[in-house]
């Protein structure tokens, strides 16, 4: 659009420079011939006779087209104007080459002229030609010149509005196969790595870019694989020995070392169990069913009642009236829900209860009275591995990695705030989903110690 106006206003510009070209070349032309007109008669007079077309121009009634003709040295010799040939001495003295002036406010009218001086040898020697014409008497062709110029101009205004809307739908239609791709790209993640992108309506150009980008996931793919494979069989393999050396030091006599190693085992055996659930959640996508949350979170409390009552802490459960159904697979929601009461638990200080409530959005709150987490912490526990400083309890810094892994398959978001007079608040949120089964209601059920 701006190259459009730029050649829409060097257009208006060049029709005035053209009318004034059209202006001169005609003036220069009329003094040539003029020049070749002049004759010395026998009787040793100068004349010029004028051609027919010259007549016209300069003898016409009302004409306002005028020349003059002087000899070096020798005053006028002819003019088409002789009322007005003395007023043209103080015009621009004549030179070899052609030179045109603006003469303002000449003869009776006052008219604004247009004016030729030329020096030139002719049949009856030098002379000095000037031919003027009258502005106004162009204005008929500069208003030709300025109203074509003026059309033209909406003509290329349009062109480039067009030209522009195709230019803009052509790109657009263009890039939408690689929309397209992108859109497929931003989508792959740890759980989606068999997606390949598709160079369907790509540019030729772009292939090799799509087909290397889908060796790269290749090769991504057997890696995690692999690792996840070896996270799957190192755990399974630890089972077994895990579980004879759990039974063997239960059948030995009570004393702090054996105590130390029954602690021990049993860090080893949550630990084993931590992982076999991340290699469960990194091979197999949860599946997507209609589960109820308040009964997946009664049957969490439930199963961690005894393990909160041995360590002198208490689990309420609070929950809506009405089922509420989420979109998940129950038994990785599950997993995320012990991994918040036990962390909850291990981290509340005795004689406290942790609270675990049910709300109809399709959330599940867990809140202590622990020390809290610390604001700059927040996002570092859900990374594999990480366990701040003062940790608590027998964990590897998986359990809350997994509730966010759980959180993000299922299309959900895992947060942690402070609790009222302390403690944290973990609130797992799910996708909302409609069933047609139904749960007997429940309120609040209490675990005491």
């Amino acid at each position: 659009m701006i190259a459009a106006a730029v050649g829409v206003v060097a257009l208006l510009h060049e029709s005035d420079q053209t009318a004034d070209a059209l202006r001169r070349e005609e003036l220069l032309r009329r003094a040539e011939e003029l020049t070749r007109l002049i004759e010395r008669t026998p009787d040793g007079t100068v004349a010029v006779r004028l051609s027919q077309g010259l007549a016209q121009v300069f003898n016409r009634p009302g004409a306002t087209d005028l020349f003059v003709v002087r000899a070096d040295g020798d005053g006028i010799l002819a003019t088409s104007r002789p009322d007005l040939a003395p007023a043209t001495n103080a015009w621009p003295s004549a030179t070899a080459e052609p030179r045109y002036s603006r003469i303002r406010g000449f003869g009776a009218a006052g008219q604004e002229y247009c004016a030729l001086n030329l020096h030139a040898e002719s049949a009856a020697g030098p002379v000095s030609i000037m031919v003027a014409r009258s502005i106004e008497a162009d204005t008929l062709a500069h208003t030709v010149l300025k109203d074509f110029a003026r059309d033209i101009s909406w003509a290329i205004l349009l062109f480039a509005l067009a030209l522009l809307a195709v230019g803009i739908w052509s790109i657009r239609r263009g890039l939408d196969p690689l929309r397209a791709v992108s859109v497929r790209a931003a989508a792959i993640g740890p759980g989606t790595t068999g997606v390949r992108l598709s160079g369907d309506g790509l540019p030729s150009e772009l292939l090799s870019l799509v087909a290397g980008f889908n060796q790269v996931l290749d090769r991504l793919e057997r890696g995690l694989i692999v690792q996840r494979e070896f996270t799957a069989n190192a755990a399974h393999q630890l089972r077994t020995p895990l579980a004879i050396l759990t039974a063997q030091l239960d059948q030995l006599a009570y004393s702090p070392s054996v105590q130390l190693l029954r602690g021990d085992a049993a860090r080893m055996n949550r630990l084993v169990e931590q992982l076999l659930r991340v290699a469960r959640l990194d091979s197999v996508p949860p599946s997507q069913d209609a589960v109820e949350l308040n009964a997946l979170a009664a049957k969490a409390v439930r199963g961690l009642a005894p393990w909160a009552i041995g360590r002198k802490r208490m689990i309420g459960l609070d929950g809506p009236d009405q089922p509420v159904w989420v979109s998940g697979q129950a038994d990785a929601v599950e997993d995320a829900l012990r991994n918040l009461i036990e962390n909850a638990v291990t981290y509340s200080p005795p004689q406290t209860e942790v609270t675990v409530t049910v709300l109809p959005e399709g959330a599940v709150s867990i809140s202590d009275h622990g020390p809290g987490i610390p604001e700059q912490d927040r996002q570092r526990i859900f990374e594999r591995f990480w366990r701040g400083r003062g940790a608590q309890g027998a964990g590897a810094g998986l359990g809350l990695a997994i509730v966010a892994q759980v959180a993000e398959a299922h299309g959900g978001s895992v947060e942690v705030e402070e609790t009222p007079g302390g403690g944290a608040t973990f609130t797992l949120l799910l996708k909302s989903a409609a069933a047609n089964q139904a749960v007997p209601p429940r309120n609040r059920a209490a675990v005491n110690h």
